[in-house]
This record gives structure tokens, C-alpha cells and sequence, in this order.
């Protein structure tokens, strides 16, 4: 009686194991449809889905950075040239006016970023390069925090340390299976040991006590 509340006791560990991995895989993956929202409403190139913004509030004499989704390797893919940009800048409709960009160059290890300018204004201004289209910047005074990336990020830990933990509550799972069938195997062992006993003792008419005159030949 005493191995088989030990026994159950063991296997406590193990099904709050496997409560905390469900949570945290379920959590999860929550936190990545959350991050499929959240990046369709982000107005940066390195969001899913999204949009150029109309305007992008910068500080004249600072210097931003232009982006596009993919960067250099997406327009190189397009064959369009990295190499001499021609921008426009213009504010509120207003008439478009030449912006001096700094290309990043072929060999840029930047994922988003083509090239940088420095703001010639303070204000909302809105970019656009020929062959580039509407132009991102991600790091516009008024860029909203990368939420998106906040929950992909709390995603991949979550569903990391969820399965780890799932994969550990197996293992053990695995190794009270085994444990059980040894402890099986042993009791019938002992069993048969008792059964064979009993039986040769009755054979040679030594079983003693009550039971003696069940056995007499």
C-alpha cells in the first residue's frame, strides 16, 4: 500500500508539469495571433501587411533612416537600383522638393534600411524616391513603439519554455511507466516465489497452523 501512494504521490510532479506546458503553449500561441493583429496596425516597414504613412514627424538637421519592406535585398530583387536614389520630400501636400539621401549600398547588412537623409524641416513630412515608392521611417519622432514585436518576441519564449517543459513531463511520464511495470514484474515475481513455496511445503506435508489438514496427502 505504502509504493502506491508513493507511486501516486510521483506522479503529482508530472501532471502539474504538463498544466504549466498546456498554459504556456496555449499562451503562446495567443500571443502570436496577438502579434498578427497588432503588426497589420503598425504603420513600419518591418511590420506584416502594412502601409507607408501619409506623413512622418522629423527635426531638421537629424538624421533619419529610409526603409523599405525587405531593403536593399527586395529592391535588388525588383532590379531597381540601390545605388543612386532620387527622393522627394513635401509636407502636407505641399509642392515636392529634392531630398539629398545617403544610400545604404549593395552590400548593407541593414534588413529594412536603404539609406538615410538629414531633415532639411521640422515637421510631418512624407517621403518618396523614384523606383522606391513611398518610403518608411521607422525612426521618426513620432514612430509608435514596436508592439508587434513585443509579443512575437514574449510568443517564441512562451511556446519555447512550454514545450520544454511538456517534452520534461513526458520524459518523466515515460520513466513512472517503466518505474510501474518494474514493480509490477517484481510483485508477480514474489508471488509465484510465495505460490511455489506453499506448494512443495504442501508436497512434503510442512505447512503448518490451521490450514495443515488442507494439505495432508
Amino acid at each position: 500500500m505504502a509504493a502506491v501512494l508513493d507511486r501516486s504521490k510521483a506522479a503529482s510532479p508530472i501532471a502539474r508539469r504538463a498544466v504549466v506546458a498546456t498554459m504556456l503553449l496555449l499562451l503562446g500561441v495567443g500571443l502570436a495571433a496577438a502579434y498578427r493583429v497588432v503588426s497589420g496596425t503598425q504603420r513600419q516597414a518591418f511590420s506584416v501587411g502594412a502601409v507607408p504613412p501619409t506623413g512622418s514627424q522629423v527635426t531638421e538637421g537629424k538624421t533619419y533612416q529610409l526603409a523599405v519592406p525587405g531593403g536593399v535585398a527586395s529592391l535588388t530583387k525588383r532590379g531597381i537600383t540601390v545605388t543612386a536614389p532620387q527622393c522627394e520630400w513635401s509636407v502636407g501636400g505641399s509642392g515636392a522638393q529634392v531630398l539629398q539621401v545617403s544610400p545604404g549600398g549593395a552590400d548593407t547588412k541593414a534588413i529594412n534600411v536603404v539609406a538615410t537623409f538629414v531633415s532639411p524641416v521640422t515637421g510631418n513630412i512624407h517621403v518618396d524616391c523614384a523606383g522606391w515608392g513611398a518610403m518608411y521611417i521607422d525612426d521618426a519622432d513620432n514612430a509608435a513603439a514596436d508592439v508587434a514585436g513585443w509579443f512575437l518576441v514574449l510568443a517564441v519564449i512562451a511556446l519555447s519554455v512550454g514545450a520544454g517543459i511538456g517534452v520534461s513531463a513526458m520524459r518523466m511520464a515515460g520513466d513512472e511507466a517503466a518505474s510501474s511495470a518494474r514493480w509490477s514484474t517484481r510483485e508477480d515475481d514474489e508471488i509465484e516465489r510465495l505460490v511455489h513455496v506453499v506448494h512443495v511445503r504442501s508436497d512434503d506435508g510442512e505447512v503448518l497452523g490451521p490450514h495443515r489438514g488442507d494439505v495432508t496427502p
